[in-house]
């Protein structure tokens, strides 16, 4: 009886071991469906997933597929990118068009987008990266020494009357800044342009001398000090305000890399200074003479010769002063050296 059940249990065993080898080549077949060919497939259709990408705001589609000069979108960028062509509905659709055309055939370099093969395809699939084509601003203004900036940086000077500033950025959308001095005045021009194709602008600040000359006198401290801490930096008073005693990462993170890092960071208009890993002092050139600064606000009330410079000092209203003295807003102070006004935040 015991050698009858031994010879039954074999037929048994063997069934066993083939189901439970068919299982593991199922679970192997699916997972490189799954994460294989399935994936290799839906690559190779690009213009369908960047579709769906697009209008689900799959970010990580765009950070993993999209490029600009040969580097992939920043998370930030991506954000930006997306947002911008679901905010307009004809260009998000042109887009769409566009992609699904370069997927028939080969593409021409033209338009915001090229195709290109990885040859990183599988299972005979293609495989498709997306580089967005740089489109082109060319800026010009009627006063020279005007600074050009886009979207708070500055990307430009127009050193001579006729003179043109010529800058490539990704497709969207951009706020673009002229500032100059015109009669003594900062004058800004803004105009916000969408960057799908080569695009001109041309900033006329010379209209803006007589408004600006006419109410020179009415102009208040603070309000200069905002008005020109914009204007030199691309950023507002209370950007630059908030750099005081921050780390240099936090520096990096809000203005971007200096073009000096010898012991005092150098930015295009302004200057920033540490002292035991922290923001102690920004000095932002004021690119205004002595004379310019007198018809602005008139003559200082006294001259004070202090280690930065000399400092001209105008009236403050009482509520200021306590804020100053105890720490609960940064001093700003106008100073003069070499010739030259600055605005000194510390």
């Amino acid at each position: 009886m015991a050698y009858e059940r031994t010879k039954k249990s074999v037929p048994k065993r063997r069934l066993r071991i083939w189901l439970a080898g068919g299982g593991v080549l199922a679970v192997v077949a699916i997972l490189v469906y799954v994460y294989g060919y399935r994936p290799a497939a839906e690559n190779e259709n690009i213009h369908v997933r960047f579709k769906e990408a697009l209008l689900t705001e799959d970010i990580a589609f765009f950070e993993q597929t999209v490029e600009y000069a040969n580097v992939p979108l920043t998370r930030a960028e991506a954000i930006r990118f997306v947002r911008w062509l679901n905010d307009e509905p004809a260009l998000r659709g042109e887009a769409i068009a566009e992609v699904a055309r370069d997927r028939q055939q080969t593409s021409d370099g033209e338009g915001l987008f090229r195709l290109t093969d990885t040859g990183e395809g599988r299972f005979g699939f293609a495989d498709y990266q997306i580089e967005l084509l740089p489109q082109r601003l060319t800026v010009t203004a009627d006063r020279p020494l005007t600074n050009v900036w886009v979207d708070g940086t500055q990307a430009g000077r127009v050193e001579k009357t006729g003179d043109t500033v010529t800058i490539d950025r990704m497709p969207g959308r951009y706020d673009v800044k002229a500032v100059a001095v015109v009669g003594g005045e900062t004058v800004v021009k803004e105009e916000t342009v969408t960057l799908v194709e080569a695009t001109e602008l041309a900033f006329e600040l010379e209209a803006e001398t007589g408004e600006t000359i006419a109410g020179q006198f009415d102009i208040e401290r603070l309000e200069l000090i905002a008005i020109e801490v914009e204007a030199r930096t691309g950023h507002p008073l209370e950007t630059m305000d908030g750099l005081m005693n921050k780390r240099e990462s936090t520096v990096l993170e809000q203005l971007g890399e200096p073009s000096d890092q010898n012991g005092v960071w150098r930015y295009e208009g302004f200057d920033v200074t540490f002292e035991n890993g922290r923001v102690n002092r920004i000095d932002i050139d004021l690119d205004k003479r002595p004379d310019d600064m007198v018809a602005l606000l008139g003559e200082p009330e006294e001259r004070i010769d202090t280690e930065l410079g000399t400092e001209w000092r105008y009236d403050r209203s009482f509520i200021e002063s306590i804020f100053t003295l105890f720490g609960l807003q940064t001093d700003k102070r106008f100073i003069e050296r070499d010739g030259k006004l600055y605005v000194v935040i510390s």
